[in-house]
């Protein structure tokens, strides 16, 4: 079955949603969630989304970051004029907003959190924790869960990005009167240069777009000031339903951050994906490879499902 882009208003935004089948009405069938990592524009999951259906024959829904991703009718929202909305605890709202009121409550519910996406699955559940009933697994894939700023990325983000953000956003905007071949041209030679497909060419568009981009780097900085410490308390309720899997040359989590996962074994599924490759392909090899044992042990997902997560995301997510 192909997918929709349906549009919810969540948390007083207007969000676009990736979904395969109707999850307000699936007639109590397992419904998978995935909430994407940051730059939070859904485009990327498609490969990943269309996966977890053709495996699971589940209802599945993408949610990116509030914000984001645009709907195609309507005016842009500002940052400026509704910045609570944007940051982590609005981003937290949304989310929650979606599971509580937009999803059949017979259903039992997989969630899937890439990146910034696994820490707000964390702290959504510990502000509603009557949602882990309703729970049936929590799979975290390359979660940024504490110490973000100390992070190599981390680092470089506030040395560059947040410095400069003024002048990213005003150089962005006046790539925005460029022709849109002259763009599409400039992104095409991007992606020909770090061997990425070129029906990326749209999704980057977004990526360019200066509004976005402005919410972008304003949550990213939201997230150095607030992901710090690692949520023990609201890990240790929902460890029994939880796989975590990090990456040895994931520059945003660390190896050695792996290791505070150690205190919740046996309870939790840990798996460190190793290799020594740039190729993206090859990362996704190796996930599918190394995963396959640990990666959901009450859900009938498969590990492939991490490759594409990967295949579609990993040159462009914070």
């Amino acid at each position: 079955m192909s997918f929709k882009t349906v549009c919810r208003t969540l948390n007083y935004v207007r969000t676009p949603l990736l979904m395969w089948e109707n999850i307000n009405d699936c007639k109590g069938s397992d419904v998978v969630v995935c909430i994407t990592g940051n730059p939070g524009i859904i485009d990327f999951y498609t490969e990943f989304g269309s996966e977890v259906h053709k495996n699971t024959g589940l209802p599945v829904c993408v949610i990116g970051q509030a914000g984001h991703d645009e709907p195609s009718s309507g005016p842009e929202e500002k940052l400026e004029s509704s910045d609570n909305l944007y940051n982590l605890k609005g981003q937290v709202a949304q989310k929650l907003d979606l599971i509580n009121n937009h999803i059949d409550k017979k259903s039992k519910i997989h969630l899937i959190g890439h990146s910034i996406g696994a820490w707000l699955i964390i702290e959504l559940l510990e502000k509603d924790p009557n949602l882990i009933s309703r729970v049936s697994s929590v799979t975290l894939l390359f979660p940024t869960l504490q110490k973000m700023v100390e992070s190599p990325n981390g680092k470089q983000f506030v040395k560059y990005v947040k410095t400069f953000h003024s002048l990213i956003i005003m150089l962005l905007t006046l790539l925005n009167y460029l022709p849109v071949f002259v763009k599409t041209l400039l992104v095409d030679i991007y992606l020909k240069s770090n061997s990425l497909p070129s029906h990326y060419s749209d999704r980057i568009l977004k990526c360019l777009n200066p509004n976005t981009m402005d919410k972008v780097i304003y949550l990213a900085i939201d997230e150095m000031q607030t992901v710090t410490t690692l949520n023990k308390s609201a890990i240790d309720r929902i460890k029994h339903l939880t796989c975590v899997i990090y990456s040895n040359r994931d520059n945003w989590a660390p190896i050695e951050y792996f290791d505070d996962f150690i205190r919740f074994k046996p309870s939790i599924e840990m798996k460190l994906v190793v290799s020594g490759q740039d190729e993206i392909w090859t990362w996704a090899r190796y996930i599918f490879r190394d995963a396959k044992d640990v990666f959901w042990k009450s859900c009938p997902l498969r590990p492939r499902v991490v490759a594409r997560v990967v295949h579609a995301s990993w040159h462009l997510l914070l």
